[in-house]
């Protein structure tokens, strides 16, 4: 053997050792004789192969079922005519086009090039592994509160099938003197005290009327002067005990307010509200309950993973759209709905120099979406390794979000024959989020022939939009735990879920104490102010410029067949790192303590709240010092070696790691 022999031998040893140290160690085929490699379609046996979506429509159901929440009814329709109507759909739909998209496209195509955990796919580079981490404890703290939301819907649910709609009313025990019906009454025991009332016939004095009012009001009286500034919004009880005095002096209670009965049986009946965070008030009977079968209902669902996920997003997947389909057609034959799609599309181009709207339209897209979070990875990684992704990733997205813009027209067609009837503006009762749901959507359906047909159909779509996102919440979780343990997780899959679901539903019952919506608040809105956007920001970081985007494109095309469109790659290296850091610090700088009706937080819950918030920042941060610490070398060697793909990163394809393999040794060399 020549010099040159040698030579040449030393560096075909040293690119195997590198290819070695990037590329998991079954690379040499071993597993063969164990597993079809024709597609990557293997199903989950006791040598460890993974399973995969049954078929093209079980990861399409899933995926459109999980970015179709309640985000897209309850907050889409809100935001959008906040932001100037139809002018609002340029600055949304150029935010999915330049970020949005890209972002669910990389996020899809690590889980599937990969096949393994929205943990295990940061291998790519060990440095940021804690992405995974913070991945899984977003979802973790999602999937935690989640279930109350669907908890509450099982009670409206219920409480649809009742005639007449308990939420139209002002006599039932959770009522106050302060409720207004739909249609303007109070309570009967106020309207028995009016003068000529056949109730208060055989009252022969007003002291026993007065009676009546201090008895309805409560103990407390004070003396009123009949001069307009008294008078207010309370000249009906007044003109009532002026009348029955007969002089310029009466006794009267507590002023009344006008509350809806929709807003009293939601905080009075379904809560049981009490007055802050310093009074938790026990536990309902009924929520908790309601928090137990939304769970059992999940966890029949997710029982077997995605063998039983992927049959029941036939269904749940679905019917939304059929529901809605059904709530649109109908509502367009309502008197008023014109004017309610009309008050929903009207464009306000001037709102688009305003910069709030452009903050509003990216922040609305990704949560719509929902990148970031761990579910769009998971999913992924059941996909079969040939399956065209980028083109999936375009297709849901725009499907998704156009399920926004279609919500939004179902939705105000019924708010404007509400606003028909009521005689009431539209913007008058227009909110987002467990308002628009829970109080004023209840109100409408009052409205509405047949309202409680028109209540089921509502919930239950709110339930099933509610039941897809929490499926990807536990499955990415699961999922984790079964790629980190497989052994143990393939034998005791439903041990481990049923544990699962039973640590959520007993943490869970802190929602459903009479002051969990103080706790829901606090929790649903620093997880979701704070995580999302960074995150999302250092994961096209991590791809574009530490791993490399020339180097990501060309996984893909072992995938496809093909490159990824230059717009992803320029999105991923520049504009959504740009824009995403920018609309987060507009965030900050923009940033409100949350509140809860008429509730301010203290101090003290603000502070537990940051603290709650950067959690997952923390546990990422700690991650990657740990991956700096156990490397030997100096800080700079360190990092270098902390930034190489580990040994578990690698196609999830066999036949794919053997091309993988020598297209790195050319790479090298």
């Amino acid at each position: 053997m020549t010099a040159q022999d040698k030579q040449n031998g030393g560096q075909e040893a040293a690119v195997a050792a590198a290819a070695q140290t990037l590329l998991p160690s079954s690379c040499d085929g071993t597993e063969k004789k164990n597993m079809s490699f024709s597609d990557g379609s293997s199903s989950m046996d006791e040598e460890g192969a993974r399973h995969h979506w049954g078929k093209k429509a079980e990861y399409i159901l899933a995926a459109v079922g999980y970015c179709v929440g309640l985000g897209n009814i309850w907050r889409f329709p809100y935001v959008c005519m906040k932001n100037g109507g139809g002018a609002f759909l340029i600055p949304f739909f150029l935010s999915l086009v330049v970020c949005a998209t890209p972002v669910y496209f990389l996020e899809s195509a690590l889980g599937q090039f990969n096949g393994k955990s929205c943990y295990h796919v940061w291998s790519m580079c060990p440095l940021f592994k804690g992405i995974g981490i913070s991945m899984n404890t977003i979802s973790f703290f999602c999937a935690w509160y989640y279930s109350m939301i669907l908890g509450w819907t099982l009670i409206y649910l219920g409480h649809s099938f009742m005639s007449p709609l308990p939420w139209t009313l002002c006599d039932q025990w959770w009522n106050t003197p302060d409720c207004v019906t739909p249609d303007g009454k109070r309570r009967s025991d106020l309207l028995q005290a009016l003068p000529g009332n056949n109730n208060s016939a055989n009252e022969n004095s007003s002291s026993n009327v007065l009676d009546t009012l201090v008895m309805t009001l409560g103990d407390t009286t004070t003396a009123m002067t009949t001069n307009d500034s008294v008078r207010g919004n309370n000249s009906v009880l007044f003109e009532v005990l002026s009348n029955i005095t007969g002089n310029g002096t009466v006794h009267m209670g507590p002023v009344l307010k006008n509350v809806s009965s929709t807003e009293e049986f939601w905080m009075h009946k379904v809560l049981e509200q009490t007055s802050g965070l310093d009074d938790m008030g026990g536990l309902p009977w009924h929520t908790c309950l309601a928090l137990i079968g939304a769970n059992l209902v999940i966890l029949v669902c997710v029982i077997r993973g995605i063998r039983s996920t992927g049959k029941v997003v036939y269904v749940t997947a679905t019917l939304p759209y059929i529901l809605l389909t059904i709530m649109f057609i109908l509502g367009l034959t309502l008197p008023g709905a014109g004017d309610g799609v009309l008050f929903y599309i009207k464009p306000n181009f001037s709102k688009l120099l305003d910069a709030s709207t452009w903050v509003d339209a990216f922040i609305q897209v990704f949560y719509s979406l929902g990148p970031g979070w761990g579910g769009l990875v998971t999913m992924g990684s059941y996909n079969k390794f040939k399956n065209n992704c980028m083109k999936d990733s375009i297709i849901l997205t725009l499907c998704c979000e156009g399920t926004s813009v279609f919500g939004g027209f179902a939705i105000f067609s019924i708010l404007g024959h509400m606003s028909h009837m009521s005689g009431k503006t539209l913007d008058s009762f227009v909110s987002s989020g467990s308002g628009l749901a829970f109080i004023v959507y209840p109100t409408a359906i009052s409205y509405l022939p047949i309202p409680q047909l028109w209540g089921f159909l509502f919930f239950l779509m709110l339930f099933t939009l509610g039941l897809d996102t929490q499926f990807t919440f536990i499955e990415t979780i699961l999922t984790t735990i079964g790629d980190l343990w497989f052994k143990f997780m393939s034998k005791h899959r439903t041990k481990i879920t049923v544990s699962a679901l039973l640590f959520f539903t007993l943490s869970g019952m802190i929602f459903a104490t009479r002051g969990g919506i103080y706790i829901f608040t606090l929790v649903d809105w620093y997880i979701a102010a704070f995580s999302l956007l960074p995150q999302a920001a250092l994961e096209c970081i991590v791809v574009g410029w530490v791993y490399g985007s020339e180097r990501f494109s060309r996984d893909i095309e072992l995938m496809l067949g093909r490159k990824p469109y230059y717009i992803f790659i320029l999105s991923w290296k520049i504009l959504c790192p740009a824009i995403l850091f920018t609309v987060f610090i507009a965030t900050l700088v923009t940033f409100k303590p949350p509140i809860y009706g008429n509730y301010i937080y203290s101090t003290t819950a603000e502070v537990f709240s940051w603290l709650y918030a950067i959690i997952p920042f923390t546990l990422l941060s700690l991650c990657g010092v740990y991956q700096i610490l156990k490397r030997e070398g100096s800080f700079i060697q360190r990092i270098k070696s902390a930034i190489q793909p580990d040994p578990d990163w690698g196609p999830a394809n066999p036949e794919a790691k053997e091309k993988y393999s020598y297209e790195l040794k050319n790479f090298y060399v």
